[in-house]
């Protein structure tokens, strides 16, 4: 599970519009990775880096600001 940290409230509108197209992103990248793409501290932070930027890209650039993971479960 992952929380996005937006710029601002106004953010929150436009999320929650393009809520399945950013989940079809997220999917569409996690899909190709494998487990051991995500190993330890410096794999989070390339999925994190990699998600951010696929996001930001998609939307609008600065929107969101960081993503922070709750929970990761890798099978």
């Amino acid at each position: 599970s992952v929380t996005l940290e937006l710029r601002d409230a106004a953010a929150v509108i436009t999320m929650d519009a393009n809520k399945p197209r950013i989940q079809d992103i997220f999917n569409t990248y996690l899909r190709e990775l494998r487990p051991a793409d995500i190993q330890g501290s410096a794999g989070i932070y390339r999925l994190r880096t990699e998600l951010l930027s696929r996001i930001n890209a998609t939307m609008e650039e600065g929107l969101v600001k960081d993503i922070l993971f709750g929970e990761i479960i890798v099978q």
